[in-house]
């Protein structure tokens, strides 16, 4: 909130200054007649009246009540001087631009000073809010939103885009506040992306496939998501397996399907999914774990992918962890491209501070972004992502309390 006081011969004379300098929207905070001390005016020597305008980011940092809340103790309302008394400042001076911009060195110093004894390794202007000369960005809310960008491992190019065309579609006053700028920075980032093809959380097509890396998470995955469509969606679930390549991996999805009481089956070979997919024709969902296999390793994958390609009717998920560093999750997003995956699901959402690679795929890829995970408990730490809060994920801004 910006706050001024006022010091004006006439209340009519408040109201104009208010509405110059605070806008037609200014709420009026308390007004008070200041008692004549051998003036000409009257009865009084004017009004002391005290305003503000609902911008949260636009503190005018020169105005007697912040020169207060810097410590000038000996701060208090200016009696306008007798007309004949010579001076170099005037009522109407004290808050005219070219007087505040008199008092800005000493405001900034005093500042300064404070800061400094709080917290000797701070500087009294922070170098954030400096605009480079490569950065397009200038004040101090796009500046560290743009580093906040950055330092969750946005690419630097598409944080310029995002931050641009958020800009372009606020006005002055909201450019300056940061929750106006965030809503705008989310509608510019879903513009990029590839919308979810179902918003419910549900799977679009019946047969579902999980594929990726290993240790990403894939058999948690898909367990979380049959307990949430069996238990919590009352559908007829079966789960698969064609890992019989990791030890444990057929016991650990036989044990998720037992206790969830849906039917399990451990497919040995590709070439019988066919036959155990038609045979489970009656089920609401086939949800079908493949085996981990690492970017150099796809090799034994090769029946799986020519398999995939060919099956329309098989939803494909690429298993990928949010903690894996952006130039390794490219790499394993293009190796695992010959599965033709259509949706991405990052796991491991706890454990990372820098979720930006994330959007980095999801605009790269025009794939969408499916589900996330952010805890073992099954089915609690599987989520659906909400199209609203993408940014919010991104810049790890409360991402695990939007539970759908």
């Amino acid at each position: 909130m910006r706050i001024k006081t006022f010091y004006t011969k006439t209340m009519a004379e408040a109201l104009r200054e208010i509405k110059t300098h605070l806008g037609p929207e200014a709420l009026l905070l308390s007004t008070k007649e200041v008692p004549r001390r051998g003036g000409v005016w009257g009865k009084s020597s004017g009004f002391e009246v005290v305003a503000a305008s609902d911008h949260t980011e636009d503190i005018d940092v020169f105005t007697p009540s912040e020169e207060i809340r810097l410590g000038h103790e000996d701060a208090h309302p200016v009696e306008p001087p007798h007309p004949d008394v010579p001076t170099t400042e005037t009522a109407v001076g004290i808050y005219t631009p070219a007087a505040l911009a008199k008092k800005a060195p000493r405001a900034i110093a005093k500042k300064a000073k404070t800061r400094k004894k709080k917290s000797p390794s701070r500087v009294a202007i922070p170098a954030e809010i400096l605009p480079d000369k490569d950065n397009p960005f200038k004040g101090r809310i796009p500046l560290g939103l743009y580093q906040d960008l950055v330092g969750c491992g946005v690419d630097d190019s598409l944080a310029r885009e995002l931050l641009v065309n958020a800009l372009d579609s606020l006005s002055g006053g909201q450019r300056r506040s940061r929750p106006a700028l965030l809503r705008s920075l989310g509608h510019a980032a879903l513009e990029l992306v590839a919308l979810p093809s179902n918003q419910s959380g549900m799977p679009v097509k019946k047969v579902v496939a999980f594929v990726g890396p290993t240790g990403v998470g894939k058999t948690t995955s898909i367990a979380k998501l049959a307990a949430r469509l069996a238990l919590q969606k009352k559908k007829k679930v079966i789960l698969m397996t064609l890992d019989g390549y990791r030890i444990g991996a057929v016991e650990q999805l036989r044990s998720y399907a037992g206790l969830m009481g849906i039917p399990f089956r451990f497919v040995d070979d590709v070439s019988e999914l066919p036959l155990a997919i038609e045979e489970n024709s009656q089920r609401d969902y086939i949800l079908i774990d493949t085996a981990g296999r690492g970017p150099r390793d796809l090799e034994a994958m090769h029946g799986l992918a020519v398999f995939l390609k060919k099956s329309d009717f098989i939803e494909r998920h690429l298993v990928l962890s949010a903690t894996t560093k952006s130039s390794d999750m490219r790499t394993i997003m293009d190796q695992f491209e010959i599965c033709r995956p259509d949706h991405l699901l990052f796991t491991k959402l706890d454990e990372t501070s820098t979720a930006g690679p994330i959007l980095n795929e999801l605009v790269r890829t025009q794939k969408s972004f499916s589900y996330y995970t952010d805890g073992q408990r099954v089915p609690d730490d599987l989520h659906a992502v909400p199209r609203e809060r993408l940014i919010d994920i991104v810049l790890n801004r409360n991402a695990y309390s939007y539970k759908d």
